[in-house]
C-alpha cells in the first residue's frame, strides 16, 4: 500500500508540470479534475483497508535518501492521518469542482493548485522530519501565488502577510527538528530524521520545555493560535473562493495535526507543563474570536474569525490529558474542514452573483437564491454543533472530555460555542432573511438572480452529505481517530 500512498501525494505533482508544459486551457482544467477525483478515490482506497485494530502506522513506505544525514523517504498513516489525508483529497476535488469555470489564467491557477495538493498530502503523510518538513515548505509558494494573484483588491498585501507569518513560524519550527536530531546525536552517536527514532528517544525536561515551544510557534501560527491569528482574516478576504477553501479546510488543520503528531507524543513532559498557557491561548481564541465575529458586517471576514475560534477548541481538546477529548480534537480538524469550507463556498456564491461581501448590501435573499440559502443553513449547522451533524460529534467529545479533568475551562469554551451559534444565525439574518433592506431597486434587479449551478451542486452535495455520515453514524471514524489517540497515550 506504500506505493499507493506515494501515487497519491505525487500524481497531481506530474499532474502539474503536465499542465504547464502543455498550456492548454480545456486540458488543464480535465486535468486537473480528473487527477483530483483519483487520489480521491486511492485515499477512500486506504481508508477502506486501514485496520484501526493494528496498533502502528499502516501503509507506510521507507527508502533510502540521504544516507549520510539519515534522511530517508519515509510515507505512512496512522487514524488521524488517513483522517486528513482523506479530508484533503476531498476539498481538492470539491476547489476542482468549484473552479471548473475559472476565466483568468486557468492554466496557471490549476497547476499552482495541484502543486499545492501534493505538499499537503505530504505533509499528513511524511514519516521523516526533512521530508515533513519539506513539504510544510512547499505549501507556501502556490498559496501565496494563487492569493496574490486570483484574490480581491488588497490580494498583495493579504498574499505577502500570509508568506511572512508562515515562513517566521517555519524558521522555529526548523530550529526545532534541528535541535532534536543533534540531540539525537549526542546520546545515540546516530543522525537521523526518523520520526520513530526521534520520538523514541529520551529527552530531559529542560531540553523538552525548549524544544516545544519551538515546534510550538510553528504549529501555532498554522493553526493560526491567538494572539499569531491576525494573518487569517485579511488572507480569507481576499483570497479567491477555492482558495479559501483549502486555506480553511486543509492548511489550518497543519498546526494542529503538528501539536498532535509531535508535541504530545515526543514531549510528554513539556505538554503537560505547558497546557495552562495552551488553555489560556485556546479559550481566548474561543471567546474573542466569537466576540470579534459578531462585530463584523463582512461575511468572509466573519467566516475567518468563526475559524479562529474553532481552532481554539481544538487546540484545548488536544492538551486536556484524555482520550475522549483528543478524539474529540480530531474530530473536530474534519468536521470544522467541512463546515469552513462550505460556508466559503456560500459567501463566494454570493459575491459571484451580487459582487459584495458586506452586509449591508445584502438582504432577504432567501426569497431570491432559494437553494443557496439550503445549503448555506446547513453549512453553519455543520459549524455551530446541530445534533445529528459532524460538528455536534466534535463538540460533545472535546467538552466532555476536558470536563473531566478540566471542568471550568470546559464550561468556558461552551460559552464560546455558544457565541457561534450568535454570530452565524446573526449573519444568517442579515443576509438571508433581513427584507427590510432591501430597496425596489435591488428587488427588481434581484429577481433576476441564478441560483446554483450543477457544478455548485456537486460541490455542496459532497461536503454536506460527508458532514451527515460523519454526524449519524460517527462510530468507525472516531474508531479510526482513535487510533492515534492510543498512540499518543500509549494505549
Amino acid at each position: 500500500m506504500g506505493g499507493l500512498l506515494a501515487l497519491a501525494i505525487f500524481l497531481p505533482l506530474v499532474a502539474s508540470l503536465l499542465v504547464f508544459a502543455l498550456r492548454n486551457d480545456k486540458l488543464s482544467r480535465f486535468i486537473s479534475l480528473s487527477t483530483s477525483i483519483t487520489v480521491f478515490l486511492i485515499s477512500l482506497y486506504l481508508l477502506l483497508n486501514f485496520d484501526w485494530n493494528n496498533p502502528s502506522f499502516q501503509h507506510t513506505l521507507k527508502l533510502n535518501w540521504i544516507e549520510p544525514l539519515g534522511i530517508s523517504f519515509s510515507l505512512g498513516l496512522d487514524g488521524m492521518g488517513i483522517s486528513l489525508f482523506v479530508l484533503t483529497a476531498l476539498m481538492f476535488v470539491v476547489a476542482f469542482v468549484w473552479s471548473v469555470k475559472i476565466e483568468d489564467k486557468p492554466n496557471l491557477y490549476h497547476g499552482l493548485f495541484l502543486m499545492l495538493e501534493t505538499a499537503c498530502l505530504g505533509v499528513f503523510s511524511a514519516l521523516d522530519l526533512f521530508l515533513f518538513y519539506l513539504f510544510w515548505e512547499a505549501m507556501l509558494v502556490p498559496m501565496y501565488f494563487i492569493i496574490g494573484l486570483w484574490g480581491h483588491e488588497r490580494k498583495v498585501y493579504a498574499a505577502n502577510k500570509f508568506f511572512v507569518y508562515t515562513f517566521f513560524g517555519s524558521i522555529f519550527l526548523l530550529l526545532g527538528i534541528a535541535s532534536v536530531v543533534v540531540y539525537g546525536y549526542v546520546v545515540s552517536g546516530q543522525i537521523s530524521f526518523d520520526y520513530f527514532f526521534l520520538k523514541n528517544l529520551e529527552y530531559a525536561f529542560w531540553f523538552q520545555a525548549i524544544v516545544f515551544i519551538l515546534f510550538g510557534l510553528g504549529f501555532a501560527v498554522k493553526v493560526p493560535m491567538w494572539p499569531f491569528h491576525t494573518w487569517l482574516p485579511d488572507a480569507h478576504v481576499e483570497a479567491p473562493t477555492a482558495g479559501s477553501v483549502i486555506l480553511a479546510a486543509v492548511l489550518l488543520k497543519m498546526g494542529t495535526y503538528g501539536f498532535v503528531r509531535y508535541s504530545l507524543p515526543m514531549f510528554p513532559e513539556a505538554s503537560k507543563y505547558y497546557v495552562p498557557l495552551i488553555f489560556f491561548l485556546s479559550v481566548v481564541a474561543v471567546i474573542y474570536a466569537a466576540m470579534m465575529a459578531i462585530a463584523q458586517t463582512h461575511i468572509k471576514r466573519l467566516i475567518a474569525y468563526s475559524s479562529i475560534s474553532h481552532m481554539g477548541l481544538v487546540t484545548l481538546g488536544t492538551f486536556a490529558s484524555d482520550a475522549n477529548a483528543l478524539n474529540g480534537a480530531i474530530y473536530m480538524m474534519v468536521a470544522h474542514g467541512l463546515s469552513s469550507a462550505a460556508l466559503f463556498m456560500s459567501a463566494g456564491f454570493i459575491y459571484d452573483r451580487i459582487h459584495s461581501y458586506h452586509m449591508d448590501d445584502l438582504g432577504g435573499l432567501a426569497r431570491y437564491i432559494p437553494n443557496l440559502a439550503v445549503v448555506f443553513m446547513l453549512s453553519g449547522l455543520v459549524g455551530i454543533g446541530f445534533p445529528g451533524l459532524a460538528g455536534f460529534v466534535a463538540e460533545f467529545l472535546i467538552l466532555l472530555g476536558t470536563y473531566k479533568n478540566y471542568p471550568v475551562w470546559a464550561f468556558v469554551a461552551g460559552v464560546g460555542m455558544v457565541l457561534g451559534a450568535a454570530y452565524f444565525l446573526y449573519m444568517y439574518k442579515r443576509v438571508m432573511l433581513e427584507e427590510e433592506t432591501i430597496s425596489d431597486y435591488r428587488r427588481e434587479k434581484w429577481s433576476r438572480l441564478k441560483d446554483l449551478d450543477p457544478h455548485h451542486w456537486i460541490a455542496f452535495v459532497l461536503i454536506i452529505a460527508s458532514s451527515v455520515i460523519l454526524g449519524v453514524y460517527p462510530l468507525p471514524f472516531v474508531k479510526i481517530m482513535e487510533h492515534t489517540t492510543k498512540i499518543v497515550f500509549g494505549g
